[in-house]
């Protein structure tokens, strides 16, 4: 009686353990093919990365920018140069203030469309559009320059003009 039951104990062991190859075995196919499908997808979404041509190359471009501050309700929208990297925009120039960078912005990715839009880190909202070229940006437009009008205080005006005769709108009786 105790050879059959150390019969069947080493028979019941070996069988417990052969399915515990074959589990083994299964895993390490599955985590195999896992692995590979894992590895094939990394890899087509590379080749479509690298087959994708940036639609907006690094550059400076024309754009339309819609500005809106949600503290005042101020809601503007200007014709600017803006600079493009790597298919985001990185720079928006203003004419009169400088330029504002990606120091105060993020998340500015350019669709296929050119389009973008992001909030500040003052909580400003911008929508942004590429609408061409930088050197077709300013063209018909009129060049803005420092009003050449004289204060009450006998000062130089700080005002900008595009007033052909160079006076700002205070100033026109100056003329």
């Amino acid at each position: 009686m105790k050879q059959l039951f150390h019969l069947i104990l080493a028979t019941s062991l070996l069988l417990s353990c052969s399915s515990n190859n074959r589990r083994a075995n299964y895993d390490q196919n599955e985590e195999s093919s896992y692995s590979e499908e894992s590895n094939y997808s990394s890899y087509s979404e590379e080749v479509e990365d690298d087959e994708t041509e940036e639609v907006y190359p690094d550059g400076t471009y024309c754009a339309e920018v819609d500005y809106y501050n949600p503290n005042s309700g101020t809601n503007s929208t200007y014709t600017l140069k803006v600079e493009v990297e790597s298919n985001e925009v990185t720079q928006i120039n203003w004419p009169n203030e400088g330029w504002m960078d990606n120091d105060h912005f993020s998340g500015a990715e350019l669709d296929e469309d050119g389009y973008t839009s992001f909030t500040s880190d003052k909580g400003y909202d911008y929508e942004i559009e590429i609408t061409g070229e930088a050197d077709d940006c300013f063209i018909d437009v009129p060049q803005a320059y420092q009003c050449s009008g004289i204060t009450e205080d006998g000062d130089e005006c700080e005002n900008m003009t595009d007033n052909s005769n160079r006076l700002c709108w205070q100033h026109q009786d100056q003329e």
